[in-house]
Formats: C-alpha cells, sequence, structure tokens
C-alpha cells in the first residue's frame, strides 16, 4: 500500500515508536537484507524513512517480530 507522506505521520512514528519497516519483520533475513518472502524492500527500510520521502509504503505480509 502507498500513500502521501506528511508531517503528521513522520511525527507519529517517533511519538509512538510505531514498527512497520523491514527490520522488525519476521520475515526479514538481516544478514542478506532481504525479505524471505523474496519481496522487493528497498521502499519497506528503514533508512528509506528516515531520509525524506513523499510516499509511505506498507509491506502487505508484514508480521512484528
Amino acid at each position: 500500500m502507498r500513500i502521501p507522506r506528511d508531517e503528521r505521520f513522520d511525527e507519529e512514528r517517533r511519538r509512538w515508536e510505531l514498527r512497520f519497516c523491514c527490520e522488525d519483520c519476521a520475515y526479514f533475513h538481516a544478514p542478506s537484507g532481504r525479505c524471505i518472502h523474496e519481496f522487493p524492500n528497498e521502499e519497506h527500510r528503514r533508512g528509506y524513512y528516515d531520509a525524506p520521502g513523499e510516499w509511505i509504503v506498507f509491506c502487505k505480509d508484514f508480521d512484528l517480530v
């Protein structure tokens, strides 16, 4: 799912310590940096959200560790 990113999202992400990136997902293989389902994950990684951007991209298979 892709939705426009705004300041409110960034503020709530920090305030509520939201977890939605690959690094927090049960399907993330840390040594390779890849999704075990082989989904492309560049837009789901924490580094993508630490940089300025205009989209929020949520993974359909995210499962919190």
